[in-house]
């Protein structure tokens, strides 16, 4: 069974368009264009789930680098993240160097027009520079390097206080990001800045604009590419700050003589809490259920779905554990945790509620960013594993608490999702 210890990486279904007329075709990448020729020290980049995060930054990496003569470097989040976009910013036709452990141990992933360098190696303007952030800031002191400008994927899943470190390796920075996504996990004791907005917890680019303000240019994404019409209705109590549309080609499963829904609910009656096992065995037949009737209709033509277009994903590692040993016979399959998931897509999804097993005055549960994520890593269809109780909990706590948002949110996306069952 598939399982990672970072985020996931999947076929992207953003059109990958390379060329110098690209920034014409995308109005935010020509928007970044100017505010980082303008000097602008920061921008941030708002974007919500499947709209090409990481294809804007490969766009504005190859512009800037090779049309503007800057010298550029690339912040990922975990290494799986930091071989794709130095892949595709390679495809870009960007000269493109990944900067890791070893300059000769490559990784198999890696694409031959990437080259390998170590910090002993490192030469800003050789090309477009890609890491992780804990790579770049393992960089040794004695052997500074500097760049005009470094771009961060997946901001959201940085903590203001890592940004901070990396403060003094470039004159300029732009945060491209999903603010919808799982706050970064931070291990250590935060509770003397949980009022302050621009808190080291905080991710970077909510921290920045609270710190900043009009300081911060702000543009965004305003399509996803990924989710269906109905999946982004769904999810804009999520995106309250963030308006946006689907530009997804239609495409949709099929299941003997109907269509799936985009989303609907699998309820169950649970009396063993998060470890009760009836619900990773009812996630696996979900799965094997989706792979012996359901077909994919695209505009590619209509095929039946295979294991790797499928995946499971679960709140808890023990959940998603008992996943991958019922379905051990489907290596293809991904099976993981929702935190895992970040920046995965298959067409279809089984996904666990966050909220199953629980009670409402859990933070782990309640947090809005693992609800978006599980809610949103489909392309055609997720199925919702939640419990008969959470409603009765949810509106119960709503009664108490009636300004609580995270409880009113939860409740409002529960009742759909349970209306299409």
């Amino acid at each position: 069974m598939k399982r990672t210890t970072g985020t996931a990486t999947a076929e992207r279904t953003t059109p990958q368009v390379t060329g110098p007329a690209e920034h014409l075709r995308n109005p935010t990448l020509a928007r970044a264009l100017f505010a980082v020729w303008g000097g602008d020290p920061a921008v941030v980049i708002d974007s919500p789930p499947g709209a090409g995060k990481t294809h804007l930054i490969t766009h504005l990496a190859h512009q800037l680098h090779t049309r503007a003569g800057m010298t550029v470097a690339i912040a990922a989040q975990t290494r799986a993240q930091s071989i794709d976009v130095a892949n595709r910013t390679a495809a870009t036709g960007a000269p493109t160097v990944l900067h890791g452990d070893s300059a000769t141990d490559r990784p198999n992933d890696l694409a031959a027009d990437v080259a390998l360098t170590t910090s002993r190696g490192l030469r800003p303007g050789a090309g477009v520079i890609v890491a992780t952030t804990a790579r770049w800031l393992w960089v040794p002191s004695n052997r500074p390097v500097h760049f005009d400008v470094m771009l961060v994927d997946e901001a959201y899943q940085l903590t203001f206080a890592d940004l901070g470190a990396l403060g003094s390796m470039a004159d300029q920075f732009v945060l491209v990001g999903d603010p919808g996504q799982i706050d970064p996990v931070v291990t250590g004791a935060t509770r003397r800045w949980a009022t302050w907005a621009s808190g080291p917890q905080v991710p970077a680019p909510a921290a920045l604009r609270a710190a900043h303000g009009d300081d911060v240019t702000r543009l965004r994404l305003p399509h996803t590419w990924r989710l269906g019409p109905a999946t982004t209705d769904l999810l804009a109590p999520l995106y309250p700050a963030l308006p946006f549309t689907s530009a997804r080609p239609p495409r949709h499963l099929t299941a003997g003589t109907h269509d799936l829904p985009e989303y609907r609910a699998l309820p169950l009656t649970v009396t063993g809490g998060t470890s009760d096992p009836s619900v990773g065995l009812a996630a696996a037949q979900a799965a094997r259920d989706l792979l012996a009737t359901a077909y994919l209709v695209s505009p590619d033509g209509t095929r039946p779905l295979v294991p790797a277009d499928v995946a499971v994903i679960a709140p808890h590692v023990e959940q998603a554990a008992l996943v991958a040993a019922a379905l051990s016979d489907l290596p293809d399959l991904f099976v993981g945790t929702i935190n895992q998931a970040q920046g995965l897509e298959r067409e279809a999804v089984v996904a666990v509620h966050p909220l199953l097993g629980h009670d409402v005055d859990e933070d782990f549960a309640l947090d809005l960013g693992r609800l978006c994520v599980a809610l949103s890593r489909h392309r055609t269809h997720v199925m919702v594993v939640t419990d008969d109780r959470s409603p009765a909990l949810l509106a119960d706590a709503l009664r108490e608490r009636p300004d609580a948002t995270n409880l009113a949110t939860h409740a409002r996306l529960l009742d759909r999702l349970l209306q299409a069952a």
